[in-house]
């Protein structure tokens, strides 16, 4: 589940437009196999800031490196072309459940992500194809590179001993203060909740008063919750903090979070027998990744590529 911050982050950079660019008249700007790529496919692929009007394709190009980002989208379509020949798909209700733990990681509601996907002008069916993509890819990657990955017992043992942290159930029961970018003033708004702490507020009380969590009404009580379904801006406010105290203001892609620690449960190592399926696919997933490139320069061989920028 932690992995999903990253995938989340990923696609706003790679896969959404940041704005519209109406002056641009739509083109070819690549032929991989059968498929064409426009000019407003790249656009939507890369996260860009335009700054005024350019008066010409090729200046448009030179300023926002856009042509830069091509061979990542290409390589996108080989692997998609990939996935089609050996019918690999990817389901809605899978891609819902990867947003379910999304929201669950960031400690937001449904609509507070439509909410960022809105203020970062991304529609929420890119975002949720953007999400189908990556796992398809992810897919293809683990049918034709990763079942060739031989993972012996002894590698599973070693990387079990040298990573225990990984391998512990560790719980906080934690209490939640959340002002949402939305409002005006939101960073303000935080700092003052702080101050007010400081002062011998009570948690709770502000939670009421201010707190755009759905648990405000409970003080913020979020119950318990796995150190591993935390974003990492999150769990590492946690780690200098005691039981009873409370977090620095805490800035995330949605708003400003305060957390209060009110228990910490630490988990005993969970047996090597129950985690070693998980190991063997983190190992499959490392060695993957340096496989990746390899297949990606296969397909690129054995492929039409035309590129007309």
């Amino acid at each position: 589940m932690k992995r999903y911050f990253v995938i989340f982050s990923v696609f706003c950079l790679f896969f959404f437009p940041a704005v519209s660019f109406s002056e641009i008249v739509d083109r070819i700007v690549a032929i991989v196999n059968d498929d064409i790529i426009t000019l407003k496919d790249l656009e939507k692929y890369v996260h860009v800031e335009k700054h005024g009007k350019y008066v010409s394709i090729n200046e448009y190009f030179r300023n926002i490196k856009l042509k830069e980002k091509l061979d990542v989208f290409i390589d996108d379509l080989l692997i998609r072309q990939q996935a089609k020949k050996l019918k690999i798909e990817v389901t809605d209700k899978d891609v819902e459940m990867i947003i379910e733990g999304i929201k669950k990681q960031h400690l937001i509601t449904d609509s507070q992500l439509r909410e960022q996907l809105k203020r970062e002008n991304i529609s929420y069916e890119d975002f949720f194809n953007g999400i189908k993509s990556n796992q398809l890819r992810n897919r293809v990657i683990g049918r034709v590179i990763s079942s060739e990955i031989l993972v012996t017992e002894e590698m599973l043992k070693k990387y079990y001993d040298t990573h225990s942290d990984e391998f512990r159930e560790d719980e906080y029961r934690l209490k939640h203060i959340f002002i949402s970018n939305e409002k005006k003033d939101a960073n303000k708004i935080a700092l003052n909740v702080y101050n007010l702490l400081q002062e011998g507020k009570s948690f709770e009380d502000l939670a009421r008063e201010f707190s755009d969590d759905p648990t405000s009404n409970q003080g913020g009580d979020l119950g318990y919750i796995k150190k591993e379904d935390l974003i990492p801006e999150l769990r590492e406010a946690l780690k200098v903090i005691m039981p009873g105290t409370y977090t620095h203001v805490i800035k995330t892609e949605y708003g400003f979070h305060i957390l209060k620690l009110v228990e910490e449960k630490k988990g005993e190592m969970i047996p090597y027998e129950q985690v070693k399926s998980k190991i063997h696919e983190r190992i499959v997933q490392i060695e993957s990744e340096k496989r990746y490139r390899e297949f990606i320069e296969k397909l690129r061989k054995s492929s039409y590529i035309e590129v007309k920028i």
